[in-house]
């Protein structure tokens, strides 16, 4: 009798959909057996698509990538059920991947019976033969009905998680996003690293094209402010400030005019042309209120003479980051606008000004004859 009844609770929990499809944990939602999952529109190759890693959110650009369109669509006329949902939204709802793009929510509600069985047959097919689908697609990790499992944390199976009962999560990769997985090429891709940083804890570059090699070492902030990073969306007081400078509409949220502001204020004052009011275009803006200043206390001719005294040995070119380059831009003459330690095209054009007057080859590189020449003026 109590081997008949254990036997009835196992079945009982199998059902019930409280033991995953390979046995290793709880699930959201019961999983069939064999469930209904997508087809590909190619035909898939032997090799497997590299585990994506978690990348979170690191820019500021909503849309709705070629990947998570196709996948959209492709589960929407799979399934036959549930809600387009949410691809993209606005930036300033704190760290998500639906701020890249790189997150749809399939409207699925744990309450409705046909989308219950809709969302355990996907995420089934999913997640089996140890996420095998889940690299085929590029997807990181899904959410639904407080549990959450990743493929970068495959073997930990369904984690606790929170809310989401009305609808599956799915954030991807950058391959993912974009399409450039197994699923949809017929091939393995390169990993797509997606847009870098170049300020330590700042908003990246957007970027719609796939970047093949891993993003450098962030750079510690040349000047701090105190205002705080405003994104798309947002309806922070200091929003108004900025479209006030920028001269645009005071609409008091960061709106689409308001980006394009920002973007070409950016681009004239040596900026990462992140689209947001980060922490360097705060300290550009208003200078006067930047805080930890790097080249506090020097004046150009003393920068001059530090930057070839501790850079004169390396170079400096177009995107360089950091210390170096605000000693440069001061030793420049630059504006304190445009002195934001980002070797941009304002820099650039100072560079090889600086060189044309000394003779040197308009190279728009830094090296010890440009420090040199800085130090003769």
């Amino acid at each position: 009798m109590r081997r008949l009844l254990l036997v009835a609770v196992v079945a009982v929990l199998c059902l019930g959909g409280v033991v995953s499809a390979e046995g290793a944990s709880t699930t959201p939602v019961p999983f069939p057996a064999k469930p209904v999952g997508l087809k590909a529109p190619v035909k898939l190759p032997t090799a497997l698509d590299a585990t994506p890693a978690y990348v979170p959110q690191i820019s500021c650009q909503p849309g709705t990538p070629a990947g998570v369109a196709k996948l959209r669509d492709l589960v929407l006329k799979t399934y036959g059920t549930g809600g387009a949902g949410n691809t993209a939204r606005t930036c300033n709802e704190g760290t998500s991947e639906h701020a890249d793009g790189r997150a749809w929510d399939w409207m699925v509600n744990v309450k409705d019976a046909r989308q219950k069985k809709a969302a355990g047959d996907f995420l089934a097919w999913l997640t089996a033969n140890h996420g095998e689908n889940a690299k085929r697609l590029g997807i990181m990790y899904v959410i639904h009905n407080k549990l959450i499992w990743a493929v970068y944390r495959e073997k930990e199976g369904w984690r606790p998680s929170s809310g989401h009962t009305d609808h599956i999560h799915i954030s991807f990769s950058w391959n993912g996003a974009r399409g450039n997985t197994s699923f949809w090429t017929g091939a393995v891709q390169k990993v797509d690293h997606g847009p870098c940083a170049y300020f330590a804890g700042q908003p990246a570059i957007p970027s719609l094209t796939p970047r093949f090699t891993p993003c450098g070492k962030q750079i510690s902030l040349v000047r701090k402010h105190p205002n705080a990073i405003a994104l798309f969306g947002s309806k922070a007081k200091t929003v108004v400030t900025a479209q006030a400078l920028l001269k645009i509409k005071q609409t008091k949220t960061f709106d689409q005019a308001t980006t394009y502001a920002v973007r070409d204020y950016q681009r004239a004052h040596d900026l990462p042309v992140t689209g947001m009011l980060d922490v360097p275009t705060w300290a550009s803006m208003f200078p006067a209120k930047a805080t930890n200043d790097v080249t506090a206390g020097y004046n150009a001719k003393q920068a001059a003479a530090y930057g070839l005294k501790t850079y004169g040995g390396t170079t400096l070119r177009l995107t360089s980051t950091g210390k170096g380059s605000a000693f440069l831009q001061l030793a420049l003459g630059m504006k304190p606008a445009d002195r934001n330690g980002y070797f941009g095209v304002v820099t650039l054009a100072a560079v090889k000004k600086l060189q044309a007057d000394a003779g040197l080859q308009q190279t728009g590189i830094v090296g010890k004859p440009e420090w040199q020449a800085l130090t003769a003026r």
